[in-house]
């Protein structure tokens, strides 16, 4: 399979849009329903934590600079336990996508067009990400460049224009009932926003050239940096203007944040500059969910020529889109009990357990050579 290479830039505004993809509209919610106004605090807490995760994630990456991250499972946990659990991991994978287009279709369905039927959005949004990744990882690379710096001034201007709307009062008391309700609240962004990065791991940093790597690693640290950055401003915001009532029982609380501009006769209602920022997110968000997935089963399979099981498998993430959440209230069940220990077993368990099978081939290779 031809090995594309990608700017260490590129990188940085890859991992800035896929931090910030599920986190830019849907998650403060969840996090004030846990946290209440601390929500921003276990912003704070998932933000430290990722970082954690960033130097596991590149470390496990630079042992192996010349494999994607199915290629390091195969290798160090053999022939059938490592397909068997690379096959799980497309299926997370391809899961996970499916979990992206169905927000996209519940948003729009619920929010604009609402007499339109749900599977339209979807099948939509499912040929633009297969049409994305056919044209190659290069010029998806390319696009997330652009898509940085318009994410950055969409949000910096709808984030400015909100501002009067502060109420300080909404982030009191501090740590009201401890700091249990801070550590629950910090789930559903490490389930959506920290434990996913792994998924980078199948472009980095075998999609990296070599001589760029130490300068891609602190690539992909700002780019976190940027998109937890994001993440916080926008829970910050919600809590300061809305309340944490609010925010918690508004389904789109972001969106909703938005809707409060009101700066002058002119600048009202502009709610829109939010959402351009999420689908441009939840797009990069998708895409290297469903590359991952088609890339890792391609490589499972050994096929020479990946694009032929893409349309394929786009269709299958168009038909589970459909039925993966039955209603609102199941997809919330869904994220909190089967979600997150999902992806905290492949996004956390898995690397720590890798890093150790390695330890313990070099040892056992280390003590080979001292006996010889």
């Amino acid at each position: 399979m031809e090995k594309i290479k990608i700017t260490s830039h590129q990188l940085m505004a890859i991992t800035m849009t896929y931090v910030c993809g599920a986190s830019t509209i849907i998650i403060a919610s969840s996090a004030a329903s846990l946290a209440k106004q601390d929500a921003w605090i276990s912003a704070v807490v998932a933000a430290l934590f990722g970082l954690i995760v960033i130097w596991l994630n590149t470390y496990l990456g630079g042992l192996y600079p010349d494999k994607t991250y199915v290629e390091v499972i195969q290798l160090l946990l053999g022939k059938w336990l490592g397909g068997f659990v690379v096959a799980t991991f497309v299926f997370v994978c391809i899961g996970g996508a499916a979990q992206f287009v169905w927000y996209v279709g519940d948003f729009f369905t619920t929010q604009y067009m609402t007499e339109t039927p749900t599977y339209i959005i979807d099948v939509l949004f499912v040929i633009v990400i297969v049409i994305a990744i056919f044209y190659g990882l290069e010029a998806i690379a390319r696009a997330s460049e652009i898509f940085f710096y318009i994410i950055i001034a969409m949000f910096i201007l709808s984030m400015f224009l909100v501002m009067p709307n502060i109420n300080i009062d909404n982030i009191f008391p501090v740590l009201e009932k401890g700091i249990v309700p801070v550590l629950k609240g910090s789930l559903p962004l490490l389930a959506f926003t920290v434990l996913p990065l792994i998924i980078l791991n199948m472009i980095y940093p075998v999609n990296i050239n070599v001589n760029d790597i130490k300068d891609a690693k602190k690539s992909m640290l700002k780019g976190y940096i940027i998109g937890m950055s994001i993440t916080f401003i926008s829970i910050v915001m919600c809590i300061f203007v809305l309340g944490s009532t609010i925010t918690a029982d508004v389904r789109y609380p972001v969106v909703f944040l938005t809707k409060e501009i009101n700066v002058g006769i002119i600048f009202t209602r502009l709610e829109a500059l939010i959402v351009i920022v999420w689908i441009l997110t939840i797009f990069n968000n998708t895409l290297f969910y469903f590359y991952a997935g088609f890339l890792g089963l391609s490589q499972l399979l050994k096929l020479k020529d990946y694009k032929k099981i893409l349309l394929p498998l786009g269709l299958i993430m168009a038909v589970i889109s459909n039925f993966v959440y039955d209603s609102v209230p199941y997809e919330i069940d869904w994220d909190t009990n089967v979600w997150f220990p999902c992806i905290f077993t492949y996004g956390l368990i898995l690397p720590v357990v890798l890093l150790i099978v390695y330890c313990i081939k070099n040892i056992k290779t280390g003590n080979k050579l001292n006996m010889k």
